[in-house]
């Protein structure tokens, strides 16, 4: 199944054809463990002005989150 039939799905099932944005049910669809990165990957970038978040793969799994800041003082 294709992820635009299941936000029409997901669509049809809450009755209004704009209730869930496609982009909440690719979200929600995915497995648990990337949906956890994710979100740590958000809140890094809540966190830092400016600077790098790098994740690091093997196996095509998350195995580390490297960030670094830089603090501009001017």
């Amino acid at each position: 199944m294709s992820d635009g039939a299941s936000a029409r799905r997901a669509r049809e099932a809450a009755g209004d054809e704009e209730a869930i944005p496609f982009d909440l049910v690719r979200f929600a669809a995915l497995p648990p463990e990337r949906r956890e990165v994710l979100l740590h990957v958000s809140g890094l970038m809540d966190g830092i002005a400016y600077g790098t978040v790098v994740l690091v793969l093997q196996d095509a799994k998350v195995i580390q989150v490297e960030t670094s800041e830089k603090i501009r003082l001017r």
